[in-house]
């Protein structure tokens, strides 16, 4: 049975969605913490290693070794993707009325590695590609500067600087809010799976939008914390988002 629209009337372009309720990213947050109850082990195991790779981001910033940075960062667009993956196979572990296993959690990984490395690779093209065409922005506004007045550039720096980063970092929202716990369910391929979360993101624009105000929020909890709020906050979010995808995308 077909679940979305088709290429061909054989290879679909995204996976239908639910219309969701306005309040529903609290209730995505609620079962986050429950999840979190059932498990805490797991969870702050999972917290611990994203606040300890803030630490280690922050420590080479501090002694500006930016080849380690970058480093860091590259290393991250791989293991990243896994560390969420077995946060959302802990929800998923639970969902069964099973004991959560990090050997399960490691299996389930390993094995969409492959699709978890083309979505990572996929998302990190959309960054570099962001990050080329903010360059591209202020050079222009740094050139309109130098041939206006600096009190007329600077709020039109501000504001164009700010239209950017909403709107790409809306695209990049868009991309990856269920695109891993997609894969994970339905062993999804990359393409399928951003299709699929553009998808929901469009059909539920007020719904997310409240969403990634919650995660911006918590986020900057995280940092007012020294980054250990994140021991907290990062497994949640993780279980939370699980949820979110479940709630909002109808699986074959």
């Amino acid at each position: 049975m077909k679940t979305a629209h088709s290429l061909n009337n054989e290879s679909p372009l995204y996976a239908p969605c639910r219309q969701l309720m306005r309040d529903a990213p609290f209730g995505w947050l609620k079962k986050g913490w429950q999840d979190f109850t059932r498990a805490p082990w797991h969870g702050l195991t999972y917290g611990l290693i994203f606040a300890a790779i803030g630490w280690l981001l922050v420590y080479f910033y501090s002694i500006n070794e930016s080849y380690l940075i970058v480093g860091l960062f590259i290393s991250l667009l791989v293991v990243g993707p896994a560390l969420a993956f077995g946060l959302y196979d802990i929800s998923w572990q639970l969902e069964q009325n099973n004991q959560p296993t990090f050997s399960h959690e490691r299996g389930k990984a390993l094995h969409e590695m492959g699709h978890e490395l083309m979505l990572a690779l996929l998302l990190s093209l959309m960054f570099m590609f962001l990050l080329i065409l903010i360059s591209i922005a202020l050079n222009i506004v740094s050139t309109a500067t130098e041939q206006t007045a600096v009190s007329a550039a600077v709020p039109l720096s501000d504001t164009g600087f700010l239209v950017i980063a909403i709107v790409f970092g809306g695209l990049l929202f868009g991309a990856s809010s269920f695109a891993l716990p997609m894969i994970l369910d339905q062993d999804a391929d990359a393409m399928t799976a951003i299709n699929t979360s553009f998808h929901a993101v469009w059909r539920n624009k007020a719904v997310l939008a409240l969403w990634a105000l919650l995660i911006l929020a918590l986020t900057a909890v995280g940092f007012a914390t020294a980054l250990i709020g994140f021991v907290l906050i990062v497994p949640v979010l993780g279980y939370a988002t699980w949820h979110g995808y479940r709630e909002t995308i109808i699986s074959k």
